[in-house]
């Protein structure tokens, strides 16, 4: 941190060598031990704090209190009697620095005197030439000698006045503004003054009308008084009614006696009769219930033999007929997966692929589990070039079968289809190891190996 009293020296002296312009805090008799802090940095800091401040503040903190002013001129008073001390201090510093510069350069003109006296004595039997020389020399060095202490003396008279004309003018920039604040804050005083009286004339005129609104608040009074006596004759005509209005509901009341005591014996006989009526409905819906479950047996058994009906036509070649049997049985029974299988097969052998897709899809859905579903979706595709999609079909019915040996001849040939010869044969192979009486696994191998052969 560099002192803010040697800050105005340069960073190097006349020879080039580096000032040492460091803060020394403690030894320094600017150093303030409570605040443990330099007195010079802090009336700085106060004097940039108080400017901050009032730029800061707002027009309308100009009508400060008389009090708030009285506050501020004595921290000012404080801080400029604090300013004054330093600038005392820095003077008292410089003067301690002059004439210790001043008595060192004594001290160094003594020492030299009593080196040229030393120097004299031990010549004074040499040859007067030498002599003669030497006394040049010497006037010559006392001579500069004396410029260089005036010089320096010179120089450091300027240096300090320079020091002190800065100070000064600092002091002077910073105490202006701050007298010029005060002036705007005094004007402010006045503002307030005659904003004051503005406002003691605007309470007047409210008095004024708080008069007239009490005027018109006592006839509001009087007017609600009469309304209140009116109100007070049509309550007594209501009294007058309500006491006719009880005596009928007195009398009301009586024939509603009367027909509660009739309610509870229609309510008894009501009774009886429901709990009749309940004995009735269970055993009409338990006969529903019987009925119902021999429609479903009934149904089942049909939507069986027309599933097997339609196997039957299916081999025989009567593509129409199975079909009609298969959508007979599903429409007797439409959670049976295995018609709804056969139905898929029926229409992929007739040709119509999209039906027959959807066919296997409502199968898996309604079981999953079905291996043959898969096996048969996946053949569909195969038929249709869809290869990729067949060897995924035949994979699903190879995980969800046990006996998955014509999966996987089928796997085989789609996988050959797609030109992955060596897969097929692995997956014929794992046919014939399941099944070895598979014959397409082994019809599809054997033409395989002949073509191999052929090439």
């Amino acid at each position: 941190m560099i002192c803010p009293m040697l800050s105005a020296l340069k960073p190097t002296d006349e020879n080039g060598q580096p000032v040492n312009r460091e803060c020394i805090y403690e030894e320094c008799r600017f150093f303030n031990v409570e605040q443990r802090d330099c007195n010079l940095m802090m009336a700085s800091r106060a004097m940039l704090l108080w400017a901050g401040r009032d730029t800061s503040r707002p027009a309308a903190a100009a009508g400060a209190s008389g009090a708030e002013l009285a506050d501020m001129e004595r921290r000012l008073t404080d801080l400029g009697r604090g300013l004054l001390q330093s600038s005392l201090e820095v003077q008292g510093v410089v003067r301690e620095i002059g004439q210790a510069t001043i008595g060192r350069v004594a001290e160094a003109g003594d020492a030299l005197s009593r080196q040229v006296a030393e120097i004299a004595d031990r010549l004074g039997a040499g040859p007067r030439e030498l002599e003669s020389r030497l006394a040049t020399s010497l006037i010559e060095f006392e001579g500069r000698l004396t410029a260089g202490l005036q010089e320096t003396e010179a120089r450091l008279a300027g240096r300090i006045q320079a020091g002190l004309g800065e100070m000064r003018a600092a002091l002077e920039a910073g105490v202006a503004p701050l007298q010029s604040r005060l002036e705007d804050q005094a004007r402010g005083v006045g503002a307030t003054a005659a904003a004051t009286s503005q406002a003691l004339e605007q309470l007047q005129a409210l008095t004024d009308l708080q008069q007239q609104i009490a005027g018109r608040v006592l006839e509001e009074l009087s007017l609600a008084g009469a309304t209140s006596a009116k109100l007070e004759q049509a309550l007594a005509g209501l009294d007058k009614k309500m006491d006719r209005a009880a005596d009928e509901s007195l009398q009301i009341s009586q024939l509603i006696m009367l027909v509660k005591g009739q309610a509870e014996k229609t309510h008894a006989a009501l009774r009886t009769i429901n709990e009749g009526n309940r004995s009735v409905i269970q055993a009409i819906e338990a006969q529903l219930k019987r009925d119902q479950a021999d429609l479903a047996r009934r149904a089942r058994e049909e939507a069986l033999e027309c599933n097997n009906r339609g196997v039957v036509l299916y081999y025989r070649g009567a593509l129409e007929a199975a079909l009609e049997a298969f959508r007979r049985a599903i429409h007797l029974l439409p959670e049976y997966a295995e018609a709804h299988n056969n139905l898929g097969l029926v229409l992929s052998r007739m040709g119509k692929e999209s039906e027959a897709v959807q066919a296997f899809q409502e199968a898996l859905r309604l079981d999953p589990a079905m291996s043959e579903v898969y096996n048969n979706l996946g053949f569909l595709y195969h038929t249709s070039s869809h290869y990729d999609r067949a060897v995924e079909m035949f994979g699903q019915a190879i995980q969800n079968s046990s006996d998955s040996s014509v999966a996987y001849a089928n796997l085989g040939n789609s996988l050959y289809k797609m030109k992955q010869a060596e897969k097929a044969v692995e997956a014929w192979r794992r046919a014939l190891e399941l099944d070895p009486m598979n014959e397409t696994a082994r019809r599809s191998l054997r033409m395989f190996q002949q073509d191999a052969g052929n090439n």
